[in-house]
């Protein structure tokens, strides 16, 4: 060989070659040359070689998770819809008097109503419906049930335990930011419970928001009955005294003078009436609104009072004003803040910024607590309610103020107008007097009485600002466990361990199974012939021995199947031989292999089979002592052999036994010897072996497998030609190179690998692929026909 053999030391293990390694003297590029990296279509190959097993591991990870979900605990969830209108007064008017006189009013914001539905108080008074009743046990409505830790005694949920499973199962979104309706949703591990506490939560609240539209319009139609009441005495005593006053002077008219002067003090009084009325009716809402801030925290109705709220606005606005003149400060003079010290205005501002900063602070944690009321909303949110009713104070007080200034104004015309009025006849004075009393006292009772019937026709319309639209179902399927989305874990899963199981496999597999490989770049100088596994020997009858006994054995495939690809992969083996040696075979021809097993006497008959085909004397010669199978493969009796001719039991004529070939004689390894390791190497032997080459053309030895027995070295120094077989993935890659190295050492000519058992399934490279041996088989068998 032209290379040099070395044996590595143990920092050239690398590269998963195994404990051996094959290392030559010489840079081999080509366009496979770092083919151990994984490329697209290795990694294809791998996934078709294993699609069995990758797809047992994914049914496995499926089925696994499928069934793992079927223990798990089912959750059924449920959903109704409801709509919250955000405007529930069709009378303006009306409106504006039931938020006067109590506080709520008509109109009611959506994110106000979600926030009472989140409610701890609101949940508790579902769960009290829930457990009044009753309607079902354990395995229905789990929420009303506990089970003791200890002794696993079941018992009855405090009223407490069922607000708080309420309270985590249920939500509440709103379907659309343009529309006022409410989807709510509860999970439960009961379908039927899923259901029911979603109608009694929609139950619940309509209820809630009908009485308390009909208690706001029962308050206010009852304050309109007195009022009523009220001015209808007044009429009644006005007119008593018009009628009295004017039979007793007989006087029943006046002047046009006087009339105007009347008119306009009549009509400025009436308005100040109307406003005195206005104003008793903002002042009661102020009251109540307050009494609303007392709810929220004890005494935030005195800091509104003390003006908290434009306390935090006016430092803010200086805050502001601060901040800005330091900003403009720093804009102007960009090094300002990198001087030691800072200029005693910047220090100035830095320490009233800090100020307000911590003032507003503190004065915005006054208007926040915690209440039992109030559990189920956020700080946020109590916030927000806390504004919205500082706004309506505001807007009431600015109204107060606003009729305050108009009675002012009003009672300040009444006072100029009642100097014109003194200036009348004292007569006409006191009857202009009693019949103005008599229309303001009738104008107002006129509106108070229509108002007052409106209401009342009002209040008996009212059913609340809230509609279920969707009722809850009992769900058929529960939302949890996702069995399919299990599945697709599982399945994931399985393919995840199955490639993961293919890598350490395919990582600690350090047998021959990488053609490109070998070919490329361990062993580029030989020649490889690559036979295929017998699996594709075509099924044809079998047939007997002539000159032997039995029938052919399938290893035999020269003499069972001439036509097929298997045995047309033994005739190149034999060109290969043949022409790298000249125009002729070599006179001997050793076949060897790293380990067992690895068909090296399969190769070495059929191997004699082809020469002998083409007219060649071949002697095939089987000087493997320990494992003889020449004699099973030709049908002959292997008790006489060549151990026994040479210790001497028997002749020469007894020794050589033909074949069903003319051209073919089999010499078979004999009965066991005690020492085989020396026979090789014999002189009766050696000169025994000069004798046949004189008589034959091509002898064929099969000798034991050099990888692990040394019994044939000096067969394989002598011999012409040296053929190493290995087997497709069952040789170890190692211990074929170890081989071939120490070949190298006793100097054998190494001329070929015999690549023996091959499967294009099971190879690793895309060298040999699905594709091209589709092409081969088809085209070999299409021309044969």
């Amino acid at each position: 060989m032209s290379d040099e053999l070395q044996k590595p030391n143990n920092n050239s293990i690398t590269n998963g070659h195994g404990r051996y390694q094959f290392i030559p003297d010489y840079t081999f590029e080509t366009e496979h040359q770092g083919s151990d990296n994984l490329d697209p279509q290795k990694i294809v190959t791998l996934l078709l070689r294993y699609k069995w097993l990758i797809l047992f591991f994914m049914i496995a990870g499926g089925a696994g998770a499928w069934f793992y979900a079927g223990t798990l605990t089912p959750t059924y969830e449920s959903t109704g819809t409801m709509l919250i209108r955000s405007d529930n007064a069709s009378n303006e008017e009306l409106s504006q008097i039931i938020s006067r006189t109590t506080g709520f009013g008509a109109r009611t914001t959506l994110i106000n109503e979600l926030q009472v539905l989140q409610s701890r108080q609101f949940t508790e008074q579902v769960a009290k419906m829930l457990i009044e009743e009753d309607p079902g046990d354990i395995n229905e409505f789990p929420l009303l049930w506990t089970e003791d830790e200890e002794t696993g005694e079941i018992s009855r949920a405090s009223l407490g335990n069922v607000t708080s499973r309420i309270m985590s199962g249920i939500s509440f979104q709103q379907v659309d930011t343009d529309a006022d309706v409410v989807q709510i949703t509860f999970t439960s591990t009961s379908p039927r419970e899923a259901a029911k506490v979603i109608n009694l939560v929609m139950e619940r609240y309509v209820e809630n928001s009908t009485r308390q539209s009909r208690i706001a319009a029962e308050k206010t139609a009852e304050f309109l009955k007195q009022e009523r009441e009220k001015l209808k005495a007044q009429l009644e005593a006005s007119e008593q005294k018009l009628e009295r006053y004017m039979d007793s002077t007989g006087m029943v008219k006046m002047d046009q003078q006087a009339s105007n002067i009347v008119a306009r003090r009549a009509e400025t009084e009436a308005e100040l009436q109307r406003v005195n009325l206005e104003l008793k009716n903002v002042e009661q809402a102020i009251t109540i609104n307050e009494d609303q801030l007392e709810n929220v925290k004890p005494g935030l109705s005195d800091q509104f009072s003390e003006a908290i709220g434009p306390k935090i606005r006016n430092m803010q606005e200086e805050l502001a004003q601060y901040e800005r003149e330091r900003t403009l400060i720093v804009a102007n003079n960009p090094d300002v803040l990198e001087r030691d010290p800072l200029p005693s205005r910047i220090q100035f501002l830095d320490k009233q910024i800090a100020r307000l900063k911590s003032e507003i602070k503190d004065m915005s944690e006054q208007l926040f607590t915690e209440n039992d009321i109030f559990m189920g909303m956020d700080s946020q949110v109590r916030a927000e309610m806390v504004s919205g009713i500082q706004e309506r104070l505001i807007d009431l007080r600015i109204e107060k103020n606003q009729l305050e200034s108009q009675r002012a104004a009003l009672q300040q015309n009444k006072e100029e107008m009642d100097s014109d009025f003194k200036a009348l006849p004292e007569g006409m004075m006191e009857l202009e007097k009693l019949q103005r009393d008599v229309r303001i006292n009738e104008e107002l009772y006129l509106n108070v009485s229509r108002q007052y019937a409106d209401m009342s026709i009002w209040e008996q319309s009212q059913f609340g600002y809230a509609r279920i639209i969707d009722p809850a179902q009992d769900p058929y399927f529960p939302v949890s466990p996702n069995k399919k989305l299990f599945l697709i874990f599982g399945l994931m899963i399985g393919g995840i361990v199955a490639g993961g199981f293919i890598a350490v496999r395919e990582f600690k597999d350090n047998t021959v199974k990488d053609v490109e490989q070998l070919r490329t770049t361990y062993l580029p100088t030989l020649s490889l012939t690559v036979i295929p596994s017998l699996d594709k020997l075509s099924s044809k009858s079998s047939k007997s021995f002539t000159n032997g006994e039995g029938l052919i054995p399938k290893e035999m495939v020269m003499l069972r199947d001439r036509s097929s690809l298997i045995a047309e992969s033994i005739r190149r083996l034999k060109n290969n031989i043949t022409y790298q040696n000249g125009n002729t075979p070599p006179k001997t021809i050793a076949i060897t292999s790293p380990e067992k097993g690895d068909g090296k006497s399969t190769v070495a008959a059929n191997l004699g089979v082809a020469f002998a085909e083409e007219g060649y004397k071949t002697l095939i010669i089987g000087a493997d002592f320990r494992r003889p199978k020449l004699g099973k493969y030709f049908g002959l009796n292997d008790e006489a052999g060549l151990s026994d001719y040479l210790n001497g039991k028997i002749p020469v004529v007894q020794l050589i036994q033909d074949t069903d070939l003319e051209s073919l004689k089999v010499i078979t390894a004999g009965r066991e010897t005690e020492r085989p390791e020396i026979i090789g190497s014999s002189l009766t032997f050696k000169q025994f072996l000069k004798k046949m080459e004189n008589t034959f053309d091509v002898i064929i030895i099969d000798t034991p497998p050099f990888g692990i027995i040394s019994d044939s070295t000096a067969l394989l120094k002598d011999a012409e030609n040296t053929i190493v077989v290995a087997k497709h993935r069952k040789t170890n890659k190692g211990m074929l190179l170890r081989t071939i190295e120490e070949l190298g050492r006793i100097q054998a000519n190494v001329s070929g690998i015999v690549l023996n058992d091959f499967n294009h399934r099971k190879e690793v490279s895309h060298y040999y692929g699905e594709g091209y041996y589709q092409a081969l088989y088809s085209n070999y068998e299409s021309y044969l026909k």
